[in-house]
């Protein structure tokens, strides 16, 4: 056996080796804590809260008016809801939408 042999063995078996060890990690990864899970749910939803009451503190000091508030809520609820029923699907996804910051979207001119 000549040493190109030897050498191509050895790299087969490496990669051989090395695609074991990725694919007996896989499970591990994939395995989700429910009871991770339900916290996280909590504290989203006690962020939720928060954010609202923010919301209407803004309100009171006259930062917002009523009507913006009660859009920037109904929002803030349907995003909520959406993150909630991913978590009992055993799905979190982060913050936003990992599109970088400053993204501008086609509508960025909007006037309000």
């Amino acid at each position: 056996m000549n040493e190109e042999d030897w050498l191509m063995r050895k790299l087969a078996a490496s990669i051989l080796a090395l695609a074991l060890l990725v694919l007996s990690a896989v499970p591990a990864f994939g395995a989700v804590d429910q009871g991770k899970l339900k916290e996280i749910k909590a504290l989203t939803q006690e962020m939720n809260s928060i954010k609202t009451q923010i919301i209407d503190k803004e309100v009171e000091a006259g930062i917002l008016d009523q009507t913006k508030a009660e859009k920037i809520k109904n929002a803030m609820q349907e995003r909520q809801q959406r993150i909630e029923q991913d978590i009992d699907k055993g799905e979190f996804h982060g913050f936003g939408h990992k599109k970088g910051c400053g993204r501008k979207t086609s509508n960025a001119q909007k006037t309000e």
